[in-house]
């Protein structure tokens, strides 16, 4: 069932599709995504498809993340994933600059535009009302450097379809019909979410489901 439906993560690596940690300063509030042109294309806490479509009708298909040192201590993304930040950084998916001339240059972004981008948010920060895309939760102006900028694009996170299973994690065949033996849990399974799984639903899946059919089977 459902098995033309995938999920994307708005913000992964542009070689490999993983997921980014580094990338979570958007979820902690404190960066904003900006394109090649330097402008924000969209709400940075939408939901993950409508953030994944706009990033990719950008130029390029990639989405931008800026955010400065303030941002970077206050989110712990550096002292939680170090490994993947130094590996980003390596790998020039990420950079470090001292001004926003430097880091727009970095990536061949227009730098007037971002300046001119980023002194608005905080003008909306100031206000306490994001005018451009109405942006969830406080808002927090960007200080003092060192900036930081992070190409991502968005990547499969979640497949939706899958077999079909009943409250006993039974696999049921075409008829409906569960089949003698045959149990089923997590992602390999399909209908548990709809089209669209909300963040983080999957745990209760696997842990609910995954438990029942071990159960069953121990029976």
């Amino acid at each position: 069932v459902d098995m033309s439906y995938i999920q994307t993560y708005p913000t992964c690596d542009i070689t490999s599709g993983t997921l980014l940690y580094v990338g979570d300063v958007r979820l902690a509030g404190r960066s904003i995504l900006v394109n090649k042109e330097g402008k924000r294309f969209v709400e940075e806490l939408e939901r993950r498809d409508v953030i994944s479509k706009a990033v990719t009708e950008q130029t390029g298909g990639v989405s931008y993340m800026f955010w400065d040192e303030a941002s970077m201590e206050a989110s712990g993304v550096k002292e939680a994933h170090p490994e993947e930040y130094e590996r980003l950084i390596k790998e020039k998916h990420l950079v470090k600059a001292d001004t926003i001339d430097e880091a727009a240059a970095f990536f061949g972004i227009d730098a007037e535009t971002l300046k001119k981008t980023i002194a608005d948010y905080n003008q909306y920060a100031a206000d306490g009302k994001d005018l451009e895309f109405n942006k969830r939760g406080k808002l927090v102006a960007f200080g003092e450097g060192p900036y930081y900028i992070m190409v991502s694009q968005p990547s499969v996170h979640h497949t939706m379809g899958g077999v079909v299973i009943n409250t006993n994690a039974q696999v049921l065949d075409k008829d409906g019909k569960a089949i003698s033996g045959l149990y089923a849990a997590g992602e390999v399974t399909g209908g548990i979410h709809g089209t669209n799984r909300l963040g983080s639903d999957a745990i209760a899946d696997i842990t609910v489901f995954g438990r029942i059919a071990g159960e069953q089977v121990s029976k």
